[in-house]
């Protein structure tokens, strides 16, 4: 007697099994295969397909750019695993039947990188000063503390760029800021301390310069002096000190400022002076009584002889008292 098996049984087998093979085809045709590598060196910042894996497929060129994490720190090392490239093609809008993942389970991703060590940094920047200050860089000495560590880069079109404090005037120490750009990009800022000694001839007393004695030329010499120690308003043309009169009483060796002299007085208070008006090609002279004391150069206060009435002229060189 013969087996019958239902009718409706045998059609559910069959659509099984044609379900299954339908499947297993799709799954042996996929339209892209990635095939991942074991080992792989990437720019970074980001991590794309084609740093990790091979593709192959009708649409393996859209898959080339498609971003799987950020890259590791240049220099080290991000694990990536199959599962993370399978639920990333999946979010990017591909169903699973649509790609298989071969090769490897994971894949180490080295971030490529360029290492700058402390004094390839301390040599640029000293280069940067020395371009920089207004200083002859045969008469400074330039000293650069560098950061605490050499400096991991991506690989890339690297250039330092240095910041200096707008107040820093390339004298005495100062702290620079710099930023290392890889590929127009800034990927590392630090900071370097600098101590930047220039010298320069600076005028000095050669003798005992009397006070309220005029100076001479004889009385003054050139020295090379850190300029850095210098007060503010020193002197390094002996002609601008000649015919000025010393404050107080200078010593040898002593380097002359502007505290030290001042320009001989050629006109004192109530004495009577000519004064000179010009109103285009036309002059006029009169008397005039001064106001105050006064150099040459000086703006001065003086009074008319007949009327009492006070105006303003500049000293000139010879005492006369100009008005504009």
């Amino acid at each position: 007697m013969k087996h019958r098996v239902p009718y409706l049984r045998v059609m559910r087998g069959v659509c099984l099994v044609t379900v299954i093979g339908l499947l297993a085809a799709a799954q042996a045709h996929a339209s892209i295969v990635v095939t991942l590598r074991e080992e792989a060196y990437v720019r970074g910042p980001q991590v794309a397909l084609r740093d990790v894996a091979d593709i192959e497929g009708d649409d393996a060129g859209a898959l080339y750019g498609l971003e799987i994490m950020p890259a590791a720190p240049p220099g080290n090392v991000r694990r990536i695993h199959a599962s993370l490239l399978r639920s990333r093609l999946v979010t990017s809008g591909y169903e699973p039947h649509e790609f298989e993942i071969a090769g490897a389970d994971s894949v180490n991703a080295t971030t490529l990188h360029v290492e700058l060590s402390r004094e390839m940094v301390a040599e640029d920047l000293r280069r940067f000063i020395q371009s920089e200050m207004p200083w002859d860089s045969t008469e400074a000495t330039i000293d650069v503390t560098p950061p605490p560590n050499n400096l991991m880069l991506p690989e890339g079109d690297l250039t330092l760029e240095w910041n200096p404090s707008p107040l820093y005037r390339y004298l005495g120490q100062g702290t620079i800021r710099g930023e290392a750009i890889v590929d127009g990009e800034v990927r590392d800022a630090f900071y370097c301390k600098v101590d930047v000694q220039a010298y320069g001839d600076v005028v000095v007393a050669a003798k005992d310069i009397p006070r309220g004695s005029v100076i001479s030329r004889n009385d003054l010499t050139l020295e090379k002096r850190a300029l850095s120690t210098m007060r503010n308003g020193y002197f390094r043309d002996p002609a601008e000190l000649v015919g000025m009169v010393a404050r107080s009483t200078i010593f040898p060796d002593t380097v002359l400022t502007s505290r030290h002299a001042m320009p001989r007085r050629i006109i004192r208070r109530n004495q009577v002076v000519t004064v000179e008006v010009k109103k285009g090609s036309l002059v006029v002279r009169d008397r005039a009584v001064a106001m105050g004391n006064a150099a040459a150069g000086d703006l001065l206060i003086c009074r008319r002889t007949d009327s009492r009435e006070e105006f303003q002229g500049i000293v000139r060189e010879d005492g006369v008292i100009v008005v504009q």
